[in-house]
């Protein structure tokens, strides 16, 4: 594929760096867009997006690092911070994320649903937009098959196995996760109950993650040969369940105030 957009010298513009920059942009807009149908300004969602990224480099950093290549990287520290070259995981720039998120919403005496339910319609569409960096870098690359369409990697300087037939699976995560994007837009236009459209997502996303992982050629290994997407899938799809259940009951129901109108949309 194309893992380096331009080169002058010694200077590379990677395509993952451009994408990813650009994805993190898009969810920031559409969120933007989303704040004040939940009752937020526009800036509270920018404030948090500064925050937000440096949790979530970080986050998305050391489960790469701790779960894809731990001794690689443990002789070779000082390429932990290589992020531009690849390597990064979305479960961890999640968990990264909503850590920030937590304590963003303690500061500013925010409703963590309420941001949650701002955020997720933005997150979906970024990431499904996302994986064209993977799939430009061959970071996160399919198994062997002999399927039709299947895609070959012949650049040298991606990071897929070169002159084999993959399984392109950066596609079909781009293809599930602009699904998840599609069923949270249609919740937050049904739901009055606040905590539902991020509920939805994490959902959504964690069912995609945990059966596309099937097809994954590296995946990052929990234990036990176990691929640790699917573990924290797994436990991501029993906590969206519970959140369900627990943000309706009578006791704990938040309702939305106000319906969203057509002026909010795409």
């Amino acid at each position: 594929m194309y893992p380096v957009l331009w080169q002058i010298g010694n200077f590379e513009l990677r395509s993952y760096g451009v994408i990813v920059a650009a994805s993190y942009l898009l969810a920031v807009w559409l969120s933007m867009k989303e704040a004040r149908g939940n009752g937020l300004e526009p800036q509270v969602v920018l404030d948090f997006a500064v925050f937000a990224l440096i949790g979530g480099l970080i986050g998305a950093r050391l489960y790469f690092v701790l779960f894809s290549q731990p001794a690689y990287f443990l002789q070779n520290p000082w390429k932990i911070l290589a992020i531009w070259r690849g390597g990064m995981g979305v479960i961890g720039s999640l968990i990264g994320g909503f850590v920030v998120a937590v304590w963003f919403c303690r500061a500013r005496k925010l409703s963590f649903w309420q941001l949650g339910d701002t955020l997720a319609p933005g997150m979906a569409f970024g990431q499904s937009f996302g994986q064209l960096a993977c799939l430009l870098n061959g970071d996160s690359y399919g198994k062997p098959t002999d399927l039709p369409w299947a895609i070959i990697y012949t650049d040298p300087r991606s990071m897929a196995p070169l002159n084999i037939p993959l399984h392109p699976i950066e596609i079909y995560e781009m293809v599930a996760y602009f699904s998840v994007f599609l069923i949270v837009w249609l919740v937050r236009s049904k739901t009055v109950v606040r905590g539902y459209v991020f509920s939805s997502y994490i959902a959504g996303y964690a069912l995609a993650r945990f059966i596309v992982e099937f097809f994954r050629g590296n995946p990052a290994i929990f234990a036990w040969g176990i691929p640790a997407a699917q573990v924290f899938s797994a436990a991501m799809i029993l906590t969206a369940g519970f959140l369900f259940i627990r943000l309706d009951r009578p006791g704990t129901r938040t309702l939305v105030p106000t319906r969203r109108t057509s002026k909010n949309g795409l």
